[in-house]
């Protein structure tokens, strides 16, 4: 009798197993089907329907994901959904981004912040939702509603398989750093990610960059992860920036090697494809393709609890195909590398990163070499204020394309405070500048300077367990 007990008892452990199973899976089957289905395809939807499109992360180095820079000790939000609302209002003392027609005016922006955080034995989602609708005083056809969309999932398939998704997904007018939640990140840039520091004028602007990886536990020291990404630039009517911009669709698929040395310390290898089309531009021809082909070796270390390091370099092989007579520039072999440091204590973080490689020219230009310097601090202050700080500096060139050989530099600042008020809500206050300069016999955007005042109150209106 005792027995037949026990051998119930079993059974009824692995039929909840096998159910609580099949419950994640659907529950990760349907978040991810919602969000790849209502987000981009839906957003997708409203840009066609302009009709004034030009033709035209603790994630090692590699991957298309960064953790945001934390405190030592930071408690993050777990197994929950949370909803907030707020409103801001907004100087702007260069709306269009063209310093030959300098227009400033004030806008009052209402937004929401929809944010899902899960985790259990096999999976862990981080969902992020952030629309906004802005209402300028005098530009009223930049009075829409904006989108912001981040998603990183990870779910573990077998003991030793995980599989890895992610997205970073926004639609909107300009740039809004302040309006669009940016977190200060820690590590250096994926290789595949867009140019986010080469900045268009003024235009309606689709951005999107989704990734799945799939990782392999070989060993206790080994892993093998094999990804394909996929990246997407639309522009609105060139009009509105004066000129046709380059709108760009990408591909890259990629094999990464990665060795724990110690429980501190590991390296890697990455080889990675990258396969780029151009087209809507005016400066080097309507449309043109990019290949290139790159050789990543990668180290990193904890030094010691409170700071990480980490440097990648390698060599790049480009080629560029141009639309007449799919003829063929040699663009030969590029160097490439970087690395960053964070330091992360109990009332300061910080993270400087360094990065040169082939990239895409934030719709300006066509493939560039990108070099540029990012910067990011938080500090806890008395009073329950807390500051952030970000800064960075940017040059890409076009000397790839022998036909000419143009620069645009790029220098970016910001500062950011903010304090929690009564109940659930918090105060903000912010200042976001961006200095560009372009140079060259066929420059077509000479550069701009841009300045933005941003002060908001948010509030959180729900807050729902999601359970373990």
């Amino acid at each position: 009798m005792l027995e037949n007990k026990l051998k119930s008892e079993h059974l009824r452990k692995d039929q909840k197993r096998e159910v609580r199973f099949w419950t994640e899976t659907r529950w990760v089957f349907i978040s991810s089907l919602t969000f790849v289905a209502l987000f981009p395809a839906g957003l997708a939807a409203q840009t066609t329907s302009l009709g004034g499109l030009a033709p035209a992360q603790a994630a090692g180095f590699g991957t298309g994901v960064q953790t945001p820079l934390r405190f030592t000790g930071e408690s993050v939000p777990e197994n929950q959904v949370s909803l907030t609302v707020g409103a801001s209002t907004l100087y702007d003392d260069n709306v269009l981004a063209r310093n030959t027609e300098r227009l400033s005016d004030e806008a009052l922006s209402l937004e929401s912040h929809f944010d899902i955080m899960r985790q259990t034995e096999h999976m862990t989602i981080n969902f992020d939702y952030l629309p906004f609708f802005l209402l300028y005083r005098q530009f009223d056809q930049y009075d829409r509603l904006n989108h912001a969309a981040d998603l990183s999932l990870t779910y573990r398939l077998a003991s030793r398989v995980n599989l890895g998704l992610h997205d970073a997904f926004s639609y909107q007018n300009g740039v809004y750093p302040a309006l669009t939640g940016q977190q200060i990140l820690s590590g250096p840039t994926s290789p595949t990610a867009l140019n986010q520091m080469t900045f268009a004028p003024t235009t309606r602007t689709l951005s999107n960059m989704p990734g799945l990886d799939l990782t392999f536990v070989t060993s206790q020291y080994t892993s093998l992860t094999f990804s394909g990404g996929y990246n997407q630039r639309k522009f609105g009517n060139g009009a509105e920036a004066g000129q046709p911009l380059y709108n760009s669709d990408g591909v890259s698929l990629g094999l990464k090697f990665q060795y724990r040395v110690t429980d501190h310390a590991n390296f890697g290898f990455l080889l990675l494809h990258q396969d780029s089309t151009y087209q809507g531009g005016q400066i080097f021809g309507s449309r043109e393709r990019s290949q290139i082909e790159s050789v990543y070796l990668s180290v990193g270390s904890r030094l010691s609890p409170t700071v990480t390091v980490s440097a990648f370099g390698g060599p790049q092989y480009v080629r560029t195909f141009q639309s007449s007579g799919g003829s063929s520039v040699t663009g030969g072999i590029q160097s490439a590398g970087g690395g960053s440091i964070t330091k992360e204590v109990l009332k300061t973080a910080l993270n400087l990163s360094f990065q040169r490689s082939v990239s895409d020219g934030g719709g300006l230009y066509t493939s560039v070499k990108n070099t540029n310097v990012i910067f990011g601090a938080r500090r806890r202050l008395v009073g329950r204020w807390d500051a952030a700080l970000h800064g960075g500096a940017s040059q890409v060139d076009t000397s790839l394309i022998q036909v000419a050989s143009e620069k645009t530099e790029s220098l970016i600042g910001g500062i950011d405070f903010s304090r929690p008020l009564r109940g659930a809500s918090v105060f903000h206050i912010s200042y976001d500048s961006i200095h560009q300069l372009s140079k060259g016999s066929l420059a077509a955007f000479p550069g701009f300077d841009r300045n933005q005042v941003t002060i908001g109150l948010d509030y959180g209106i729900k807050n729902t367990p999601l359970g373990q």
